[in-house]
């Protein structure tokens, strides 16, 4: 493999992992960033092509037989990996992924057959965008949309959340108007449900979803906009007590998750 030895920040071979604390700016130059040893390794094993990895002198010894001879590698000590990132850099490996194309939404998901897609209406927290791709692998959604306006979800801190888990999750960032992809999964065969804080919602407790599900969550503030509340088939809302009025989008997307699954088990791989 080839490996360079970094002395100096003036580098520009570093530039993609520069400052990384304070810009996402990596998210217009088609790259992300992978951090820490398991999602780099993840990174590894997905089909996302890998720019060059950044090793610190400390983790360098049980990290070198991960490898590959045609990855480019930057070795660097930890005092000058963190005046570079930007934070204190105790994890030692940092890597640079090449972003492609998400597959349209028809190629993304079954044809027939128990499916569950989870959306987000301008989920803004890079930390929730993350804990909402953790949950869709988790509980086998086929894919996660994103609306416009939502955070990245190839963010460094998206990605650190989700334990790249988005390296292998089909995740479609929404060109169009949220309703329009509601028309489209409707036409797939998929019933929406729209998760709001309503009185005349239906209580998850005693729904049965169908087979083909798609669950929309709103952003943490305003909820899910009113024109993709009105192109869903149903509301849905769980019930809280001592006042409390909702949960975090992330907590509430694992419990829609759970009970969506709960009625449609999948084995686990071996």
């Amino acid at each position: 493999m080839p490996e360079f030895r970094i002395e100096t920040l003036d580098d520009p071979r570093l530039d993609i992992y520069r400052s990384l604390r304070k810009t996402n700016q990596n998210r217009y130059q088609d790259l992300f960033i992978a951090e820490g040893v398991t999602v780099v390794e993840r990174l590894f094993c997905s089909d996302f092509e890998v720019q060059s990895v950044l090793v610190t002198d400390q983790k360098m010894p049980a990290f070198r037989q991960k490898l590959s001879d045609d990855l480019t590698v930057y070795s660097l000590s930890r005092e000058l990996a963190t005046m570079l990132v930007g934070f204190t850099f105790h994890m030692g490996v940092l890597a640079a992924g090449y972003r492609r194309p998400a597959p349209p939404l028809i190629s993304a998901l079954p044809r027939s057959g128990a499916s569950l897609v989870l959306i987000a209406d301008q989920v803004v927290d890079q930390q929730n965008v993350g804990l909402l791709i953790r949950i869709a692998s988790g509980f086998g959604a086929d894919a996660l949309l994103l609306t416009k306006g939502s955070a990245d979800p190839f963010s460094r801190r998206a990605i650190r959340v989700s334990m790249g888990n988005g390296l292998f999750l089909p995740i479609i960032q929404l060109p169009m108007k949220g309703a329009d992809a509601l028309q489209e999964l409707a036409g797939l065969g998929y019933s929406c449900c729209a998760t709001v804080l309503s009185a005349d919602a239906a209580e998850l407790s005693s729904f049965q979803f169908p087979e083909r599900t798609a669950l929309i969550f709103g952003n943490e503030t305003h909820g899910i906009c009113d024109s993709m509340i009105a192109g869903c088939d149903q509301q849905l809302m769980i019930s809280m007590l001592n006042g409390t009025d909702s949960l975090n989008v992330a907590i509430a997307a694992g419990i829609f998750g759970y009970a969506y699954r709960s009625m449609f088990p999948v084995e686990s791989p071996a």
